[in-house]
């Protein structure tokens, strides 16, 4: 079922004026989120260290203006900024291939550096929510195989049915 033109309008309108604070309504519950997959934003390169970090290499945007190309020959900017993850971090960030759950990396987080699972469930989530906010991941949900249904999809159509539910 589609979302109606007025609403479509309204957050959109939000999206693009920031200063009316209109923002889309985030009804996600945690299930829901716990079988979205993290992957990385392929613009991004990545080696690991020797101490057992990672160090990301963030590429910057050209910001288009009369002055920019005056700005870049006298101040010469770096064509990127690096990023530099702790070992927990790295951890998670070689985990993030858009093949694994964000349930799955909490799994693996909280036995490999023998956590309570609340505890990895609450630093991983915060740490995937920065890395989003920063664009250095996106989130997809599984996708459907020539002729097959998965059971993330069943079990994401089960709490789509069950929010539709709710709301009427």
């Amino acid at each position: 079922m589609g979302v109606p033109l007025k609403t479509r309008l309204y957050y959109g309108l939000g999206k693009h004026l920031p200063f009316l604070k209109i923002h889309p309504p985030s009804d996600i519950d945690r299930q829901a989120a716990m079988i979205l997959r993290p992957g990385r934003n392929t613009i991004l390169t990545w080696e690991k260290l020797e101490t057992g970090g990672t160090m990301l290499n963030v590429p910057f945007s050209p910001r288009l203006g009369r002055l920019t190309p005056l700005v870049v020959k006298w101040l010469k900017p770096p064509s990127h900024r690096r990023v530099e993850l702790d070992e927990v971090g790295s951890f998670v960030w070689e985990l993030c291939d858009g093949q694994r759950t964000i349930e799955t990396i909490v799994q693996q987080t909280s036995k490999h550096y023998k956590m309570h699972r609340r505890e990895a469930e609450v630093s991983v989530t915060s740490f995937l929510q920065m890395l989003h906010e920063r664009n250095f991941i996106a989130f997809y949900k599984m996708g459907r195989k020539k002729g097959n249904r998965a059971s993330a999809d069943l079990e994401s159509e089960r709490l789509e049915t069950q929010i539709a539910e709710n709301e009427t």
